[in-house]
């Protein structure tokens, strides 16, 4: 089960900033690995299901407060996009699009797919603590600051390349459109794109690793 679940993982990080770029992969290949996305997320909380049947037991501190209130924005955008593509699919789903729509849910999609971006960053960011904590004691001093400079200049041009690609106005739904250079190489897209993964999930963590702080502090007053 946890193979399978790290395998599901894997692969819904790696779909995402490809389903970002959607003019660049095409829209057929977009609207087939969207599909694809939403039945790993389908998958993703089957195997997770017990998070779900908890959600109204125990205390809730600051940091589950956090991590259940961006898993549930998320779980909202993450249906909601399929919906808003199927119903302006031109191709694997074209029979169910609703005639006059298109431009509403193009717009509705568009803005939902940011913020899914944006939130799914940010989760793998409040599961990254964990995932750092297994692995961190296994390397050496040196390693460990080495990797730990490394993330922190990818979020800082993750920074760059929020602005430079408009993002914030795509979520702020200053843009209804999106543009793309189809003169550029895809992979400077994407890697723009991981670096701004890499930024909100760097957030998340620090953002997590306070609050655990300052939990542990009001406990020793």
């Amino acid at each position: 089960m946890k193979k399978a679940r790290m395998i599901i993982d894997i692969l819904m990080t790696v779909l995402l900033p490809v389903l970002m770029a959607y003019s660049l992969v095409g829209e057929q290949a977009h609207e087939i690995l969207g599909l694809l996305m939403f039945a790993l997320f389908i998958a993703h909380h089957v195997i997770n299901r017990k998070w779900w049947m908890g959600l109204f037991k125990g205390r809730y501190n600051a940091v589950r407060i956090l991590s259940t209130v961006v898993n549930l924005f998320l779980a909202v955008f993450m249906i909601l996009q399929p919906v808003s593509g199927i119903l302006m699919s031109k191709y694997v789903l074209k029979d169910l699009t609703i005639a006059g729509t298109a431009s509403t849910m193009r717009t509705i999609h568009m803005t939902l797919a940011y913020w899914g971006f944006i939130m799914m960053s940010f989760h793998i960011g409040l599961h990254a603590r964990v995932m750092v904590g297994k692995i961190a004691h296994k390397m050496k001093p040196a390693v460990r600051k080495s990797m730990a400079i490394l993330f922190i200049l990818i979020a800082v041009y993750g920074v760059y390349a929020f602005i430079n690609r408009g993002i914030g106005d795509y979520l702020l739904m200053k843009t209804v459109f999106a543009f793309f250079d189809t003169s550029e190489p895809r992979i400077c897209f994407f890697l723009d794109y991981m670096a701004v993964m890499v930024l909100f999930a760097e957030l998340a963590y620090w953002i997590q690793t306070g609050l655990v702080w300052m939990g542990k502090k009001k406990s020793e007053v």
